[in-house]
């Protein structure tokens, strides 16, 4: 369970001094020197100084300073920047470019090992199946010999398709056909893979990545100079355009694969320098900001380190502020009886609830301290107790980083008294923290062969799945407050499957949050041993209240 919030909480007022100068409005009397020209001006400057506006000028002084000094090397970090930006563009068009092809040969690669007869029903059935599983690919063909007999666009040809143009082998044995005219409108062109069976039409969307601001891209031949590159068309399609008409391109950036026989060049016009420029003024203007506000506010953060929370609660572990309470957790049935408690830390005179504050001691690692201390106030509390009363025992909870940096384990070493059964204290850890399953299944095991029962809190809040808790070594699942039935009427939703649960897992189950007597009496009767705790059985104690409840003939809730 989460470390419920208390009453503890306080308020922080701050009134302003009064200023003790006393203001002379009465006539001046005669016969009293007058200061000199020189002092006046002298003094009102000192005033000034130690003033608080003083140190407002300076900051912002500084600040201006840093941020102009910052400003003046804005050019060539905008050249770097233009570089870096170039680059990568480069490397992402050869990367899509990788992945088309890698695509392109495993396609062809299973085409090729088809035991069809070439363009038979099957085969072409196959060809379409393999068309719908390749985004990259627009049409695939079956090969007899050289030359195309079927599409899976156009089905058998009337007479096979004798290709024209020149290809360039790469990969293995296949052949790259560069800007080959297509079969239903040969002044269209396009990029054909081909295998020894099989023929692939490359789909030409399938070389697009997204371009930064006024960069742009076109992918041409390796090794072969040719009057056509694939880029954006006049009407901002994909398609082959004449590497003439592609302003930049002679000064552009080329970038060539290593596995296929493709490049793309980089052409940048004026707005990628504008971006650039703006880019760098924008990074260079936030850093001299953030340096000039880092000096001028340097006696804040010092100020802010006095005051942080993280520093209240190391504070409040070192000069005893925090305390703990108790909530009984109760046995269900005519009447309940009182068999356990959950040990609650509270920051009477703290700036935060429970809820915050734990969870900025997990933030800044302080956890393990809290623990420590709640465990130690535990045994010291309920020494007694636990030696009147062999089966009792008070539930402690702990956090994932306690398991996995063996904080828990040495604090139970150094503390635990000898003699004690370990029996007496049970960990708590949240649903939430059974993410890291595999980590901290040891520590678990570990901590219940030793005695200690484990608990699983806040069930139904977390995100672990039953097949998780199945390998976790639990005793108890404590059922979240918001799946507790808030009448009769909803008795049926969730309790019969939370039971199902609990005989499954073979573990017992303490529900949360009882507030009426309504919610005891649906529980009571469900066939099983069931516990609960909440405010209608009693709210978070001292020892010696609780103690004082467990008295004989008192443990009962009439």
């Amino acid at each position: 369970m989460a470390r419920q919030p208390g009453p503890g909480m306080t308020g922080l007022s701050f009134q302003r001094p009064l200023d003790s100068r006393k203001h002379h409005s009465g006539p001046r009397r005669s016969g009293t020197p007058l200061l000199s020209q020189r002092a006046v001006p002298m003094m009102k400057a000192q005033r000034w100084a130690t003033s608080r506006w003083s140190g407002y000028l300076v900051f912002l002084v500084v600040l201006l300073v840093t941020t102009l000094s910052a400003l003046k090397a804005s050019n060539p970090v905008a050249e770097r920047l233009l570089t870096r930006s170039i680059g990568n563009q480069g490397a992402e068009v050869i990367a899509q470019v990788d992945q088309v092809m890698a695509s392109v040969v495993r396609t062809l690669t299973a085409i090729d090992r088809s035991g069809h007869a070439a363009c038979s029903a099957a085969d072409l059935s196959l060809l379409r199946s393999e068309l719908m599983r390749s985004k990259f690919t627009k049409d695939l063909g079956r090969l007899e010999g050289n030359d195309l007999a079927c599409t899976t666009m156009l089905g058998v040809l009337p007479e096979p398709f004798v290709p024209k143009q020149r290809s360039i082998p790469f990969d293995g044995g296949l052949q790259l056909f560069w800007k080959a005219g297509l079969l239903l409108d040969p002044s269209t062109l396009g990029v054909v893979v081909r295998a020894k069976r099989s023929s692939l039409l490359i789909d030409l969307d399938a070389f697009g990545v997204p371009t930064s601001p006024g960069l742009n891209y076109v992918i041409s031949l390796r090794d072969e100079p040719t009057p056509l590159v694939i880029g954006l068309d006049r009407h901002g399609l994909p398609g082959y355009i004449e590497a003439a008409r592609v302003a930049g391109f002679e000064q552009g950036k080329r970038f060539c694969s290593a596995r296929v026989p493709l490049c793309a060049t980089v052409v940048q016009a004026r707005p990628a320098e504008e971006h650039a420029n703006r880019q760098a003024a924008w990074l260079l203007g936030s850093a001299g900001i953030l340096l000039g506000s880092a000096l001028g506010g340097l006696a804040l953060l010092l100020h802010r380190r006095r005051t942080a929370l993280s520093a209240q609660i190391r504070r409040a572990l070192a000069n005893g502020g925090f305390t703990v309470r108790y909530q009984p957790i109760m046995r269900l049935g005519e009447p309940p009886e009182i068999v356990s408690a959950e040990a609650l830390i509270r920051w009477p005179d703290g700036p935060a609830p429970p809820d915050v504050f734990i969870a900025e001691a997990e933030r800044c690692g302080v956890i393990g301290a809290i623990t420590a201390f709640v465990l130690d106030t535990v045994l010291e509390d309920m020494r007694g107790l636990f030696e009147k009363l062999p089966d009792f025992r008070v539930a402690i909870n702990i956090s994932t980083p306690e398991l996995l940096d063996g904080s828990l384990a040495a604090t139970l070493q150094r503390l635990w008294p000898e003699g004690l059964g370990r029996h007496h204290v049970g960990f708590e850890l949240t649903e939430r923290s059974t993410a890291e399953l595999q980590d901290i299944l040891p520590q678990l095991e570990r901590l219940r062969g030793q005695g200690h029962p484990i608990y699983i809190d806040d069930f139904g809040t977390g995100y672990s799945s039953l097949a998780q808790l199945q390998h976790l070594p639990v005793d108890y699942i404590k059922v979240d407050r918001s799946l507790l039935p808030g009448s009769a009427r909803q008795r049926a939703s969730l309790i019969p499957e939370i039971l199902a649960i609990a005989r499954r897992l073979e573990v017992g189950l303490v529900f949360e949050g009882l507030e009426t007597r309504e919610q005891a009496q649906l529980l009571e009767g469900v066939g099983q041993t069931i516990f609960a705790q909440g405010w209608y059985f009693g709210h978070p104690e001292t020892p010696d209240k609780l103690q004082e409840r467990l008295k004989p003939g008192t443990r009962r809730c009439e």
